[in-house]
């Protein structure tokens, strides 16, 4: 199948590993009260986003407020911000430390953890972190930690990985990229019916995330005629996006719907910001024999690509078929000249040199393919008449003499040919 999981592309990853804001006024022990209004200007230039100038503020307040979990906090959360991670794992302890129970300040270090490289202890501090209260956002602010802790097993327990963003997706319902997590790891560990669930679940709700994860899972069990089913869906539901459009085309062409294919590549080509659909169609016209269909979609792409040597092949095959020999044989020369090893055009090449009586190029085009591509029947025939026309019929009789001997009665017409050139110029 010619898909290999293109749609992977569209699947946007769980979201990243954020730091959690924590804004609260009235904090429960043992995270001291913030009445005082003490790291009021601090937390403001934060709500603004002015996190190196907050840092700095902050940081000439740590002698004072040393013992005031928020104050690490904020210097931590502003860290984060400011890439600085090594930085914010410390100020986020020195906040745990002081406040073990407090939740936000739990699941950022956590957080931070993760991005320093530290996945084992990030771990073992969010799966604690799933245990606390947090001071606001109720089950969806706990549903953050599992999400986080599921990112973070990843790569290293796709299983357990699963569990963890099932219990995401238990609290936060509304989530759907909770869902796909847990489908993507009982994918990865092997589970596909439980990853099937999970998809099929999510693209039915018209998720297009899970609609494209469904689509590679049905892919990769070659269940294609449900692949278009829900492909079909994916292309209507975005109709803008050409990878898709792409790969409903490749999906129709390769199932033998090669008109079915052309409708759906034809629609997306229009658009002249999509040379790739374009592309896609110039092949199937070939395909499917429809050159003169074929030839301005390559002339059209070659103008923005002059250097590409599968455009010239594309061309001068559209060209040799509607026996346009003379421009034919100048893009395909165009095509090796820019591709030498492009084995498969030597044999058009030749093809178009011999129609245009060019047979000293075409015996090279042969010589050429013969370096890359074990011989065949009709290499042999065709290098046997160029030398027969060049009056050379030493070559000419050993190339027809090459050619009966493993024709096998599949050419007659040729065949029938090469036994009268034979007793023309073979000497007696």
């Amino acid at each position: 199948m010619v898909i290999n999981r293109i749609l992977t592309v569209l699947v946007c990853a769980a979201a990243s590993l954020q730091p959690v804001a924590q804004h609260t006024k009235s904090t429960p022990a043992p995270v001291p009260s913030r009445a005082d209004g003490s790291l009021d200007k601090e937390e403001a230039l934060m709500q603004a986003q002015q996190f190196a100038q907050a840092e700095e503020k902050l940081q000439s307040l740590k002698a004072t407020h040393a013992n005031n979990p928020q104050l690490w906090f904020d210097l931590g959360y502003c860290q984060s911000h400011l890439d600085k991670t090594s930085e914010a794992v410390a100020s986020y302890r020195k906040a745990v430390e002081q406040a073990p129970s407090w939740f936000e300040a739990t699941l950022n270090l956590g957080i931070a953890l993760a991005r320093s490289g530290d996945r084992a202890a990030a771990v073992s501090v969010l799966q604690h972190a799933t245990g606390l209260k947090p001071l606001s956002g109720g089950p969806k602010a706990v549903s953050k930690a599992w999400d986080s802790l599921a990112q973070v097993l990843e790569d290293s327990d796709p299983k357990a990985s699963a569990a963890a963003y099932d219990k995401a997706a238990e609290l936060d319902p509304g989530n759907p990229d909770v869902e796909l997590g847990a489908g993507r790891m009982l994918e990865k560990s092997g589970d596909l019916k439980a990853a099937e669930a999970r998809f099929l679940k999510s693209a039915g709700s018209g998720n297009t995330q899970g609609m494209a994860l469904l689509i590679d899972l049905l892919d990769q069990q070659k269940r294609y005629s449900e692949a278009e089913t829900w492909l079909r869906k994916y292309v209507t539901q975005n109709p803008q996006n050409e990878t898709a459009r792409e790969q409903l085309g490749k999906m129709l062409a390769a199932e033998g719907k090669s008109q079915e294919a052309i409708t759906v590549l034809e629609e997306g080509a229009k658009d002249p910001a999509n040379p790739a659909l374009k592309r896609e169609l110039a092949e199937l016209f070939l395909q499917t024999k429809q050159y003169e269909q074929a030839e301005p979609l390559f002339r059209e792409l070659l103008l923005g690509r002059p250097s590409d040597p599968e455009l010239h092949r594309g061309l001068g095959v559209a060209l040799l078929y509607q026996l346009k020999y003379a421009d034919a044989e100048s893009e395909l020369i165009q095509a090796v000249k820019l591709k030498p090893d492009y084995a498969e055009v030597y044999g058009y090449l030749a093809d178009a040199a011999r129609e245009n009586k060019h047979y000293e190029l075409a015996i090279r085009a042969l010589d050429a393919r013969a370096r890359f591509l074990p011989e065949v029947p009709m290499t042999y025939f065709n290098r046997a008449t160029c030398y027969d026309h060049l009056r050379i019929p030493k070559q000419a009789i050993e190339n027809y003499k090459r050619f009966l001997a493993v024709a096998g009665g599949k050419y007659p017409d040729q065949e029938f040919q090469a036994r009268h050139r034979l007793k023309a110029i073979e000497p007696e």
